[in-house]
């Protein structure tokens, strides 16, 4: 249900921008129906049938999204969906500029609005600009990457499959975004993957393996201003999972790469950092003001005291809070019109990144172990090899000491 209101929200904009109140309030009780019915009932089918099935329909739905962006968006429909991205031309800019040597934060976009994307994202959709010179291509990458990240691994599974089909064909947010080149969805799917990696190694106690996947983490997050919080909820995760030494790794090495991505462009002056004049999204002001300042601490503060509430550990719930601080700018953003401000300031859309991490956390809940007949759940999969390995470590630390392992 949650994963339904997210995509609701997300694409309100342009259901309303498609017939108004009426497409825009059926858009909603269709997704959700979809998800809450639908769903199971496509599992139920795709799991009895044939194992070919799930890679033809995969295969099929990739083969329908890559004629979905080489089309475009039908002329009939242009001014509901949009018939270019700004965000996709952002990237081409700014790389552009790049590879000749300049400043890419003092170029422009084609609608004159200024370079948004922060230098982990031009890093991201580097190769595909170099290779197909539209850093757009990305999302179809980036929702193939998705796919094994649902299912823990390479082995297709009718939930995770159907949960992804219905994510990328019935959130409407979703399929516009992809036949214009937009990234607000597609481009958490890197962040996904980095949370995922270092949550693998911090249950494998892996010192090397997890101040890698800190790096990753620091790159995949390093896209848009708001994605800080979910390096503080993976560090936090961390913790619990594998202590207060783990933690510290993980959260020194995301904010590192972070600085070493920012900190060369910031050198030449904030005013000419294009990217944090997205705080006009949420203060209505493109610059770092006390009000921005406020609603920043504010968020860090109360996402810590959840955090320490709740102690995420588990996939499910690190990527069900990295949703919710991910959905907060829409939030913000229809708190700011309720409370008297300009109504084009609304943007719901905002909050897109959160999808992802939903759609993880739904896929997560499918592939959880079920309990048995006395409600613990069984130990199979990754913390069966957890136990293995702390079984091992044990009795190496026994060998030789003469001590009897216990």
């Amino acid at each position: 249900m949650a994963l339904s209101v997210l995509l609701a929200v997300i694409s309100w904009h342009t259901a309303w921008n498609l017939g108004g109140l009426a497409v825009a309030a059926g858009y909603a009780l269709a997704v959700t129906a979809a998800m809450v019915l639908l769903a199971p009932l496509l599992t139920d089918a795709l799991g009895r049938a044939p194992a070919l099935v799930l890679p033809v329909l995969v295969t099929a739905c990739v083969a329908a999204l890559v004629v979905a962006f080489v089309a475009g968006v039908p002329a009939a429909y242009g001014d509901a969906l949009g018939v270019g991205s700004d965000r996709a031309d952002a990237l081409n800019v700014a790389l552009s500029q790049l590879a000749q040597g300049h400043y890419p934060y003092t170029a422009t976009t084609y609608l004159g609005n200024p370079i948004t994307p922060l230098p982990g994202a031009l890093l991201l959709a580097a190769p595909f600009w170099w290779i197909t010179g539209n850093a757009a291509w990305q999302n179809l990458a980036w929702l193939l990457l998705l796919l094994p990240l649902l299912h823990g691994g390479r082995r297709l599974r009718a939930g995770p499959t159907v949960l992804w089909v219905l994510v990328a064909f019935g959130g409407l947010e979703v399929i516009r975004e992809f036949a214009v080149g937009d990234d607000l969805v597609t481009g958490a799917v890197p962040a996904v993957a980095a949370v995922a990696l270092v949550l693998r190694a911090a249950r494998r106690w892996s010192p090397w393996g997890l101040a890698g996947a800190a790096v990753v983490l620091g790159v995949a997050t390093c896209t848009r201003p708001h994605m800080v919080l979910v390096v503080v909820i993976v560090v936090a995760a961390a913790g619990v999972v594998a202590g207060a030494r783990q933690a510290a790794v993980v959260g020194a090495g995301a904010l590192l790469v972070w600085a070493a991505l920012v900190v060369p462009f910031l050198l030449g002056g904030t005013t000419r950092f294009s990217p944090l004049h997205t705080v006009a999204k949420v203060t209505g002001d493109r610059a770092i003001t006390v009000g921005i300042v406020v609603i920043a601490l504010g968020a860090l503060a109360l996402l810590l005291v959840a955090l320490r509430v709740l102690r995420p550990s588990s996939p499910e719930a690190v990527a069900w809070a990295c949703a919710s601080v991910l959905f907060a700018p829409s939030v913000l953003s229809l708190a700011r019109r309720l409370l008297g401000g300009p109504a084009a300031d609304v943007d719901l859309t905002l909050g897109a990144a959160a999808v992802p991490f939903a759609v993880w956390a739904v896929a997560s809940a499918m592939l959880r172990p079920p309990p048995t007949s006395s409600g613990i759940p069984l130990l199979v999969g990754q913390e069966l090899a957890d136990l293995g390995e702390k079984q091992r470590r044990l009795l190496l630390s026994t060998r030789g000491s003469g001590d009897p392992p216990r």
